[in-house]
């Protein structure tokens, strides 16, 4: 009796492949991750180390040191400790307390759990330098739902970083200088259809001026890893 022949696609290789154009969509925008390792200039680092209110003998944690921006600059009266993953020094790892978390320059990807990490860790306050959209309604509740209100903003821009950025300090205990709503309004009815019209026909400009090309190539690529598994798939 002939094998039957089986038509089904390896489902090992098929997760694969959408995994792979499935990471490929994500990343359209360089998400992984080029604000994520930005150095920050050393005259707006002492800056905003100056607007932190750090006392005498505050144990003060930079989680991401990189090249000593802001750590070289903490003060002579406080008891400076770092980390820095490149360096082997995970700040994700750390369980001791210390007094202040910052001031420094965490990664843009990873906020929610710097936030997460950083209220578990600071006694007395949270200071960061993050790009201006980082700071949602959600991510403020997040930190007053820790005990942290924000006290201080300042707004910055650097050449070569993306939009503007905003310094944050949050003490505990403190009632923050933001109100918001966590809740999203919606356009009343007609300019809301004037609306998804409008950016419905950008998308689909956008898309064809960048992204159809490439999609096609690696829809044919996918087609071809299909096809061979299939291929080994008949022969055993």
């Amino acid at each position: 009796m002939p094998k039957k022949k089986d038509n089904k696609e390896p489902k090992t290789l098929i997760k694969e492949v959408k995994r792979k154009k499935l990471a490929w969509a994500k990343n359209l925008k360089d998400k992984v991750n080029p604000n994520d390792d930005k150095k920050t200039p050393k005259t707006l680092a002492k800056k905003l180390i100056d607007m932190t209110p750090l006392e005498e003998g505050d144990t003060v944690l930079d989680g991401f040191v990189g090249k000593g921006a802001f750590y070289d600059q903490y003060p002579p009266n406080v008891n400076k400790r770092w980390s820095e993953i490149k360096r082997n020094r995970d700040f994700f790892k750390r369980k001791n307390k210390v007094d202040w978390v910052g001031p420094t320059n965490p990664p843009y990807s990873k906020i929610n759990d710097v936030f997460e990490h950083s209220i578990k860790l600071a006694n007395k306050g949270i200071a960061f330098l993050i790009g201006i959209i980082n700071i949602t309604p959600k991510r403020i509740a997040m930190l007053e739902k820790g005990g942290f209100g924000i006290t201080h903003m300042h707004i910055v821009q650097v050449t070569g970083w993306f939009g503007k950025s905003l310094f944050i300090v949050a003490q505990k205990g403190k009632p923050s200088i933001i109100s918001y709503d966590v809740e999203s309004y919606r356009m009343p009815e007609d300019e809301d259809a004037a609306y998804k019209k409008k950016m419905k026909a950008y998308q689909e400009k956008y898309y064809v001026t960048n992204f159809q090309d490439k999609m096609k190539d690696y829809r044919k690529k996918s087609k071809c890893q299909i096809e061979v598994a299939n291929a080994i798939s008949i022969q055993n």
